[in-house]
Order: structure tokens, then C-alpha cells, then sequence
């Protein structure tokens, strides 16, 4: 059975709930980042029907935007790259942030993260390993995770409004419920509470046990939630001390680059 869409209002355009289905499509494409998905991988992460995702992909890969190999599955097309490089040279935050993810990676010793906010998730985009020689694997460039999932996750939810926090965990419940069994609701709100009290959020192992991570939020000009800088390290190394002094440390970054994404964003 296909997933409810949400509904579509009189004002909006012919073809809207396409266009909401081919993003959905994209996205869980996207989700797994080099690797080739099947058709029934992406019909399980979209709800959607077998025929509605076959139909949706043949029209991708009349456009580049979705290529399909016998062997590996359906990935992401030359087309979307294309888009991704123009759309850079508009954004460029890759280039904005690496500095302050380097410097945290640096000082810290442990592994620093930039993640961007895709819809209800969050997309790693930067990752620099510090110096300490135990690190935790858990977030590589590429990974996709629902907000409220790790770190960054956390910092980002609590940095949304109530009704959009109530949005997310809706439309991320049957992801968390099947692959996330320690991300529920019930563990959402105190994490979210907690991150909104103290100005960054905290990851005590949910993900995967002994991989910790703090988390700052990263807001556009416009006050909206852009992403997150996060720190990732083994348990021992994020007790309640070292949370005490790499979490304001965090926000003070994330509010640096803030102010420099701000100053792009103005300039263009």
C-alpha cells in the first residue's frame, strides 16, 4: 500500500504530487550514497508502489538524473552532480565550514562533522578525524540519518519549532521504528528538552553503542535550521565534564560560522 501524501490543497499546480513522489525517489537514492539500491529498497523508503517508482525511474534516467547498472542498482545520475556543482557555486558551504571543522578536529582531538539539513534529515558533509587514535565510524561524508539521530540530529530537531519537530517525528517514524529502535518519540522529546536547556544537543550511543557525539545547530540568515557542527568520540571521551566544556565550545563555533555563512549569503 502507498504511503498517504500529504494533501493537496486547491491553489496547488497540476502535477504537484509528482513532483513530491520524484523527490522522494531521488532522496532515497541519494540515502545510500555509492552504493546501488534495488527497486525494492527504494519502494520500501518511499511507500510508494512497485509501478509508481518503475514509471518514476524511467523518466530520471531519460533526464541523466538517475542511472541504473545490472549488477549494483539504481544511482544518482550525472545530471543530479551537475545541479549539486552549480548549486554550490552558489551555496559553497562545503567550502565555508571546512575551516571550523578542521579546527574543532584539531583542538578537540576527536572526529569534527558539518552535517546539512535535507528535509526531515540530516546529510553528512564534512568529515575531519582529529588526532586521538580510537575513533568511531559511525558518520561518514555521505551518511543520511533522520533528524533527531545523533548529534547533529538532535541539535537540528530542537533548533525547529514545535510544530515542525512534531512534523519530522511523524514523517521519520517508520524509518526510526525499522532501523533506529533507541530513536523513538519517547526518546526524541527529552533529548530535544535537554539540547534546547543546555544549546547543544547530546548523542549518548543510541546509534550505535560507545559512539558518542555533541552537536551545535547552524542557522541561515533567515533564522532557519541550515545544519549542524557536531563532535563524535568513544563513550570514555564524553563524559559529563568533557560535554560540559565541548558543548559551549560547539555552540561558539556554530554561531562563527553562522555569521560567515550569513556574509555569503549576502553577497550573492
Amino acid at each position: 500500500m502507498e504511503r498517504q501524501e500529504p494533501a493537496m490543497s486547491s491553489g496547488h499546480i497540476q502535477g504537484a504530487q509528482s513532483t513530491y513522489r520524484t523527490l522522494q525517489v531521488l532522496r532515497a537514492i541519494a540515502g545510500e550514497l555509492g552504493s546501488g539500491v534495488s527497486l525494492a529498497y527504494i519502494t520500501q523508503r518511499t511507500g510508494l508502489s512497485k509501478p509508481t517508482v518503475h514509471r518514476l525511474l524511467q523518466a530520471l534516467m531519460a533526464e541523466g538524473m538517475v542511472e541504473k547498472s545490472d549488477e549494483e542498482g539504481y544511482f544518482l545520475g550525472p545530471e543530479c552532480y551537475a545541479l549539486g556543482v552549480i548549486a554550490n557555486q552558489r551555496y559553497g558551504l562545503r567550502e565555508i565550514a571546512a575551516t571550523p571543522v578542521a579546527r574543532i578536529a584539531a583542538d578537540t582531538g576527536d572526529s569534527a562533522f558539518f552535517c546539512l539539513r535535507s528535509e526531515w534529515h540530516s546529510l553528512c558533509l564534512i568529515r575531519e578525524d582529529g588526532s586521538y587514535p580510537i575513533k568511531t565510524h559511525v558518520l561518514q561524508p555521505g551518511t543520511r540519518l533522520p533528524l533527531g539521530v545523533g548529534g547533529a540530529g538532535i541539535a537540528m530537531l530542537a533548533a525547529m519549532s514545535d510544530d515542525e519537530v512534531e512534523q519530522c517525528l511523524a514523517a521519520n517514524a517508520e524509518e526510526c521504528a525499522s532501523h533506529f529502535p533507541n530513536d523513538q518519540r519517547a526518546d526524541h522529546l527529552p533529548r530535544i528538552a535537554e539540547c534546547r536547556a543546555l544549546g547543544y544537543g547530546i548523542n549518548r550511543g543510541s546509534v550505535v553503542a560507545g559512539s558518542w557525539g555533541i552537536g551545535a545547530a547552524v542557522r541561515d540568515r533567515h533564522g532557519r535550521v541550515l545544519g549542524a557542527l557536531s563532535v563524535a568520540a568513544i563513550e570514555s571521551r564524553l563524559q559529563p565534564q568533557r560535554q560540559r566544556e565541548l558543548g559551549p565550545r560547539l555552540v561558539e563555533a556554530a554561531r562563527t560560522l553562522e555569521a560567515k555563512i550569513h556574509r555569503a549569503q549576502r553577497m550573492r
